[in-house]
């Protein structure tokens, strides 16, 4: 259950911050100009094929749901795996390295739905309390106005 637990948040922490944080900023806006460039030479010379390892890196840490494929691939080498990383390798043909393979891939899946999950969840967190805020600025800002404009019952009067 503790690796699970480890799996999962580290799955999911490689997954955000590969996607999201400002640690790989400067990486994402690296690739973003080299695909922009290699669109622009692709445009002057006329042809539209071809598909590029910047273009598949930019696809994929573009993306919180495939980033989480390959990270809880690599998370579930080391935490689910681990006892036997090595053990199934030298077991080639036998059954043993097909389930193997199998855990791995649902190691993969595992970390795409849970980083995904985990997004969406960041993203309500984040968009709920700009909501809140707005309201509260909203509320304020009517207080101030009704703070300086006469009342209806002096105005009746």
């Amino acid at each position: 259950m503790v690796d699970f637990l480890l799996f999962a948040l580290a799955s999911v922490g490689m997954t955000l911050i590969l996607v999201r944080g400002t640690l790989f900023q400067p990486f994402r806006d690296f690739l973003v100009n080299r695909a922009e460039q290699i669109r622009l030479k692709r445009e002057q010379k006329g042809s539209s094929s071809g598909f590029t390892l910047t273009e598949f890196l930019l696809g994929l840490i573009s993306c919180t749901q495939c980033t989480g494929f390959w990270c809880g691939l690599f998370c579930g080498v080391f935490f689910i795996t681990s006892d036997t990383c090595w053990v199934w390798l030298n077991s080639i043909g036998n059954r043993y390295l097909f389930n193997r393979i199998l855990m791995l891939f649902c190691c993969g899946t595992a970390g795409s739905f849970l980083s995904m999950v985990s997004d969406i969840f960041i993203e309500w967190l984040f968009f709920s309390k700009m909501l809140l805020m707005r309201r509260f600025d909203d509320e304020e800002h009517q207080r101030s106005i009704s703070a300086f404009s006469p009342d209806n019952n002096e105005t009746e009067k």
